[in-house]
């Protein structure tokens, strides 16, 4: 089982979106996914369309309660989230264990996974630390535009602490650069994110496109949405650069 956390401290980079539909390309590819919405805000599940929720991330990691698995796909499942989630962080930092308590859950319960990937908030707080913890692989999510690529180096730093003190097994994925465009200022962003990290970016990017909007508030994957738009083509692409297609 893989383990990815998609990160990001800014919030509006592409985290969710990016998770709805790499998990969905990999469950094409005919691997079996987990997505967990690690985020109050509880957008990937809204994106999922689910509604009406019984159980939720919360009560697996503040009530130790069995993970809520809602199906979404052939071969794609959901833990949702919701907001009272909220109140999780206060709890968890007065836990002894409440660092650990995603690595336990997923230890315990998402054995028959191939893929996990976790939604994390745009903070980094307990919850992501969580993640990061209980992942294998970072994926961090960085939108080609000025104020995303100056706070980069912060996440860095982070990673690299939790590698040290908590996960020495805890590896970098790549950089994911969203929301490429035609313009000179997006377009030198990128490249300045890949020339100050070489080898870590993927040479995949996703581009702007107004599909992958449109898909998310309909409560639906890219490629049920649209599958001949960008959107699609890109997450295919990023999906088959992951599992070394290509």
């Amino acid at each position: 089982m893989k383990v990815i956390a998609v990160v990001n401290h800014k919030g509006g980079v592409g985290k969710t979106t990016s998770v709805h539909n790499l998990s969905k390309a990999l469950a094409i590819f005919g691997k079996k996914v987990l997505m967990v919405d690690n985020d109050p805000q509880a957008n990937l599940t809204v994106s999922c369309g689910v509604k009406d929720i019984e159980s939720s991330i919360y009560d697996t990691m503040c009530e130790n309660k069995s993970l809520p698995v809602v199906p979404i796909a052939e071969r794609l499942d959901l833990v949702p989230a919701e907001l009272s989630y909220m109140n999780a962080e206060q709890k968890l930092q007065a836990e002894i264990n409440g660092y650990f308590r995603m690595k336990k859950a997923l230890k315990k319960e998402a054995k028959d996974y191939d893929y996990v990937l976790i939604d994390c908030p745009p903070s980094l707080g307990i919850l992501t630390l969580n993640a990061l913890i209980a992942a294998n692989s970072i994926l961090v999510v960085v939108e080609s535009a000025f104020l995303s690529v100056k706070g980069l180096q912060t996440i860095i730093d982070v990673v690299k602490d939790v590698q040290e003190e908590l996960n020495p097994d805890l590896e970098t994925e790549g950089l994911l650069l969203t929301k490429l465009n035609h313009t000179v200022l997006r377009r030198e962003m990128a490249e300045t994110v890949r020339n100050v990290y070489p080898n870590k970016v993927f040479d995949t990017v996703i581009r702007q496109n107004v599909a992958l909007e449109e898909a998310s508030a309909a409560g639906s994957d890219i490629f049920e949405y649209d599958s001949n738009s960008n959107g699609a083509t890109d997450y295919m692409q990023l999906c088959k650069e992951i599992l070394h297609e290509i």
